[in-house]
């Protein structure tokens, strides 16, 4: 029997792992903090180049297998209106194994409807739910994950 949500995530600046934390400790789920396998950090520059580029890379910290649950939650910062390397390598990665998902955003301003086409296109199936947090924001502790629980 499958397990109801996984949350799998990937933060540069620690926006998306504020969300993350915060959405794990009110579903008490599993959660997979995803980082680049080769690299400590990527530049401002580097990341907007890969999501220009659309590229993926080897990633570590996935220990859970998105397969044994349900629906998994993705919370990724926006890069150039795409998702960030290392959630797009993931889904890339397990995207047979995916059953359903939400789509959860960080950001300064939006681009998330470019977002979840990105995200659509790497799974091939659309979300069963998005949203996008503005970084301000979600540092100033102002945020609602109710309709995620």
């Amino acid at each position: 029997m499958a397990n109801e949500k996984l949350i799998v995530y990937y933060s540069r600046s620690g926006v998306s792992e504020t969300l993350a934390k915060a959405l794990q400790n009110k579903l008490g789920c599993p959660m997979d903090k995803l980082e680049y396998a080769e690299k400590d950090r990527v530049s401002f520059g580097t990341a907007l180049l890969e999501a220009f580029r659309k590229s993926t890379a080897a990633v570590k910290g996935a220990v859970h297998n998105p397969g044994d649950y349900d629906t998994v939650i993705f919370i990724t910062p926006i890069w150039a209106q795409s998702l960030a390397t290392p959630i797009r390598s993931y889904m890339s990665e397990h995207k047979e194994a995916v059953k359903s998902y939400i789509l959860l955003a960080t950001c300064g301003k939006s681009g998330l409807p470019e977002t979840i086409k990105d995200a659509a296109a790497v799974l091939g199936k659309e979300p069963s739910a998005a949203e996008y947090y503005r970084s301000s924001h979600v540092a100033k502790g102002v945020y609602n994950l109710e309709q995620f629980l």
